[in-house]
């Protein structure tokens, strides 16, 4: 029988029956380190590649799974944001991506400013430079809006904030591989309004039950006025940051 060294339990077998943990010698060697990293970068069934993975194949049932309690096999919704986030992070800054230079290539639209309302331009040029760090309030608007309009379905406001980060975290997981793609072509860029759009439409539609016209059309509603929300209320935040720094 084993001492658990992160709990203090007495155990048989290779795994704690109260924490979970590994058996080990309480210390850490060059193989343990290599054993680890290989388990959680290749393992096809690590919390981290199952969540990846079951969000892109059947992202409402792994949401509905997850409220339910079933949450030691997943990757905690605001973990895996974090996580995702910042390696679409690193390879933004690793491929020297410019959003607006690229949404220009892909275009053809050239950004003109507004002499007569040259504040404005600049609110606008500071969101779209900076837009992936407003995301967070596209995922409190989004839940809000559910709540609001699926009011009726049982769900809390604080598992709808679950969904949106689940959604977004896979909009930037999915954004990474667009990135590289518009470094190629700037014409791939384009995929990400499809999918910032498209894929939280298909996860409200399938995670609600009901009528599919009615679940539809409540889900396009609700994309749709939680992104003017998102743009509005980013616009608002920029402007403030822009006047407080001077920028």
């Amino acid at each position: 029988m084993a001492t658990c060294k992160n709990c203090g339990v007495k155990f048989e077998g290779q795994y704690c029956s109260a924490c979970g943990q590994k058996e080990n010698t309480g210390r850490i060697t060059i193989r343990d380190m290599g054993q680890d990293a290989l388990h959680y970068i290749f393992d096809y069934d690590t919390p981290l590649l199952r969540t990846s993975r079951e969000l892109l194949v059947s992202p409402a049932q792994l949401i509905r799974n997850y409220i339910k309690g079933e949450r030691k096999k997943y990757v905690h919704p605001i973990r895996y944001f974090i996580l995702i986030l910042a390696v679409y992070l690193i390879f933004k800054q690793l491929l020297d991506f410019d959003p607006i230079q690229t949404f220009e290539e892909a275009t053809g639209i050239q950004q003109v400013d507004n002499p007569e309302a040259p504040f404005n331009s600049q609110t606008s040029d500071f969101f779209a430079r900076h837009i992936d760090y407003f995301l967070p309030v596209f995922i409190t608007t989004l839940a809000v809006i559910s709540r609001f309009i699926f009011r009726k379905s049982g769900v809390y406001l604080a598992e709808y904030l679950t969904l949106s980060l689940f959604v977004i975290s896979e909009y930037f997981f999915l954004s990474i591989f667009t990135l590289i793609l518009s470094s190629v072509s700037p014409g791939f860029f384009l995929l990400n309004y499809l999918i910032v759009f498209l894929y939280p439409l298909l996860v409200l539609i399938a995670f609600h039950t009901g009528n599919l016209l009615l679940r539809i059309l409540k889900s396009a509603f609700v994309v749709f006025i939680a992104w003017w929300l998102y743009v509005f209320l980013s616009n608002i935040i920029s402007a403030f940051i822009i006047s407080i720094f001077n920028l």
